[in-house]
């Protein structure tokens, strides 16, 4: 005799659960690229298992075959945490309806990875000057941003949507409007990247509700168009190493690096959890060597010492 079950399926597929999950994510007006995020962590698990099947059979055995489906596969740590991250998210809605029975979803655990940034020598030659009587408004642009980049350690997504009227010089300070959160947040520039951006104003020209990084039309520049610019620029000037959300990484790692505070920099980076801030913590070998001697107590003691002999 089987057991009575605590769901009401409906005979309901898991592709029919998805969409109603998707039709509550525009509801409840997410961004664009959370929905899409959510889009892309169906597709994934589609592949493994087809959405077609009843939605009963989502169980706490199938996201655990799934888990090992990402594994075998040699997926990275961060990208399976994703996928598990937003499917355990669609099926918790799917438990939440009474679709299916309860069970939870634990996050696996892997090594967390030394994050890669972008040297200082790389840094040096990405962040020099061009000749502004030889090269053209790009070219003088993608410096702008690139110095913007390393200099705030802002997302991409926030970068693309600041207007003219959301710098204030006088102040040194941001106003982003379109957060990861979703939340106003106004952050600090520094002298060096004020003097830059005034410059680059007087080029730029436009008005206060004009987008700050254009293209050659003055137009908002999109996703893959800033993405593009920068590696061209990178690699125009030698560097193979071409990722945006590297100079964030590097931004925070450096800022650590120099001694910054972790709970700052948390605030300069907008996160929600300063456990995201402190994987920054996770310096490499050659990182922690640099003032190791220096800092060391058991130098500090031998040298303060050093008068002390062995009778």
């Amino acid at each position: 005799m089987s057991k009575i079950k605590m769901c009401d399926s409906e005979s309901r597929s898991i592709k029919d659960g998805c969409e109603e999950f998707l039709l509550m994510c525009k509801v409840r007006n997410y961004s664009k690229y959370t929905i899409k995020y959510y889009e892309n962590v169906i597709r994934s698990f589609e592949i493994f298992y087809s959405l077609d099947n009843d939605i009963e059979e989502v169980t706490e055995l199938l996201v655990n075959k799934y888990l090992l489906f990402l594994n075998n596969k040699g997926i990275a740590g961060k990208t399976i945490k994703t996928y598990i991250g937003g499917i355990r998210t669609v099926f918790y809605f799917f438990m939440e309806k009474g679709w299916i029975e309860r069970f939870i979803i634990k996050m696996p655990k892997f090594e967390k990875p030394i994050k890669s940034v972008y040297t200082k020598e790389e840094l040096t030659i990405l962040l020099k000057k061009p000749d502004l009587k030889k090269c053209g408004f790009t070219e003088y642009r993608n410096w702008v941003i690139v110095n913007y980049l390393i200099g705030t350690g802002q997302r991409l997504n926030s970068i693309i949507n600041i207007k003219i009227g959301h710098i204030d010089l006088l102040n040194a300070v941001v106003f982003l409007r379109v957060t990861k959160n979703r939340k106003e947040t106004i952050l600090p520039l520094t002298s060096s990247l004020v003097d830059i951006l005034k410059e680059y104003l007087k080029y730029r020209k436009g008005k206060t509700n004009d987008y700050l990084f254009c293209n050659s039309t003055a137009d908002q520049m999109s996703r893959g168009c800033i993405t593009c610019a920068i590696r061209n620029y990178n690699r125009a000037r030698g560097i193979e190493k071409t990722s945006i959300h590297m100079f964030r990484h590097s931004f925070a790692y450096n800022y650590l690096l120099n001694g910054g505070d972790v709970f700052r920099l948390q605030k300069l980076m907008t996160h929600n959890d300063i456990s995201t801030t402190k994987e920054y913590l996770n310096l490499s070998l050659e990182d922690l060597q640099v003032d190791f001697e220096e800092y060391n107590p058991l130098e500090n003691i031998v040298k303060k010492n050093h008068t002390i002999k062995i009778r």
